[in-house]
């Protein structure tokens, strides 16, 4: 009997790994179409997702993203800014993250896959969320929308801080205890280390996964055009807390000329994949499914802005994403191997019953023992990591900042790593001229937005630098 089990346990595994279409390879297929495509997959995925009960949340943010990214503004807002007003209750000390809003916070468990469970953005996914909101109202001319959503950006992270500190939030340590308790717990606590140890190169590189300073440094940009400057100096403050590369970039440049701010978004964030690792079965078939990032490290490109064919200012990395998505997932991973190893407890104890059954017939017997393992060996198979994200976020935000002398309404902006480089026009006019690039390979846009006075927005295509 042990023989049979291990052969069909072997061929169930391989039926995982070469079998149908996945969620995760729907995943792939719609990066694909962002990056190098024309969009209309990814946005025909995003919405369905958006229509789902599960993946609401994670469906729109993807759906607005892309609408931003083909510089439909008013449809980016129209979609993102119901999804993120219902996260927030407004206070007499102002906007607070509701309750449980935070993917770190999810304690519930399900008896097929963490994806039946309804997806709740990492601080990280949900503060560029904010962000990209403020642009969409920026393009809009909407001045005042602009600020308030950077406001509850910057909100977000002084509520997180002051919950969690400077340690991220983690699904694992409430049900501790019911781990302990489930059989083979020590066989996932060992799994969950293993994934821990590839996710710590990468993760450790950022103290938690929801300060992101380009949300504090643009809150202090807004406040210094409304004459706040009290409160403009605490926000570059924390901004340059965060990333110290960040503090000379809130004074602007002296000599007169345009004040321009390049916003530099590099390529788009890994995927998460799926991993199943089988495990000593206890009598039964079981495995731990988890999410990971299997890319190294990835450095920042050198970016540079020129004008007259002089270097006006070399941008620095003031957001990795990388590093703050790494460093989520692995905040969550105990809560992760919890739910799979209750999942496994109830897989283990039917098998435990269907063992020991005694109908007086050694032929039933054996059909009810076969059914429970054929039962817990179909789910074992058809489980599958959570790796939902939001993934078309960048990799990298690079920030920087020059005066563009009067007379010249153009700048190149230089990948000094590959030597591409594209001219964007600069309109000349009063306020801070911020000119955001995303750049996702082979979809480049540029759109350069006014903050501080009225102006008109603009958007094109540009070539990558990557």
């Amino acid at each position: 009997m042990r023989g049979l089990r291990e052969i069909i346990v072997a061929a169930a595994f391989g039926v995982a790994i070469c079998g149908c279409r996945t969620s995760y390879q729907e995943a792939q297929a719609a990066r694909q179409d962002v990056m190098f495509g024309t969009g209309a997959i990814a946005i025909d995925r995003a919405t369905k997702m958006a229509n789902s009960t599960v993946n609401r949340k994670l469906g729109a943010f993807e759906l607005a993203r892309i609408k931003m990214l083909q510089g439909d503004f008013a449809g980016s807002s129209a979609v993102l800014g119901p999804q993120l007003d219902e996260l927030f209750e407004e206070t007499n000390l102002g906007p607070v993250l509701k309750k449980g809003q935070i993917a770190g916070n999810i304690l519930a468990g399900t008896l097929g896959d963490d994806r039946a469970i309804p997806y709740e953005l990492p601080a990280f996914e949900l503060l560029f969320g904010l962000q990209y909101q403020a642009v969409n109202s920026l393009a809009l001319g909407q001045h005042d929308n602009a600020r308030v959503y950077l406001r509850r950006a910057t909100a977000v992270q002084e509520q997180l801080k002051e919950e969690y500190g400077t340690e991220a939030e983690s699904s694992g340590s409430p049900a501790e205890a019911d781990a302990k308790a489930a059989a083979n717990a020590q066989n996932a606590a060992t799994a969950s280390s293993q994934i821990t140890a590839r996710l710590a190169p990468v993760a450790d590189m950022v103290r938690a996964s929801y300060e992101n300073s380009l949300a504090w440094y643009l809150m202090g940009l807004f406040l210094t055009k409304e004459n706040d400057a009290s409160n403009a100096e605490i926000a570059f403050r924390e901004a340059g807390r965060i990333c110290p590369a960040i503090t000379p970039l809130a004074v602007a440049p002296a000599g007169g000329g345009q004040d321009v701010i390049v916003v530099y978004e590099e390529n788009l964030i890994d995927m998460r994949e799926p991993i199943k690792i089988p495990l000593p079965f206890g009598g039964t078939v079981w495995s731990v499914d988890f999410p990971i990032y299997s890319a190294p490290a990835c450095p920042p490109s050198p970016i540079a802005v020129e004008v007259g064919g002089a270097v006006a200012a070399s941008c620095v990395p003031v957001v990795n994403v990388q590093a703050l998505a790494y460093r989520d997932l692995k905040d969550r991973v105990p809560g992760i191997a919890t739910r799979n190893v209750t999942r496994a407890a109830v897989k283990i104890a039917a098998q435990q019953v269907a063992n020991h059954v005694n109908t007086g017939n050694s032929y039933a017997n054996l059909a009810i023992m076969l059914g429970v393992f054929a039962y817990n060996l179909t789910s074992t198979v058809i489980t599958e990591a959570d790796t939902r994200a939001w993934q078309t976020v960048p990799e990298h935000v690079h920030l920087g900042r020059f005066a563009l002398p009067a007379g010249k309404n153009s700048i190149t902006v230089r990948n000094a790593r590959t030597g591409r480089a594209c001219e964007i026009a600069v309109s000349p006019g009063g306020g801070t001229k911020l000119v955001w690039i995303s750049d996702a390979r082979g979809f480049a846009t540029a759109t350069v937005l006014t903050v501080g006075a009225k102006g008109t927005a603009s958007w094109a295509r540009i070539p990558s630098l990557l």
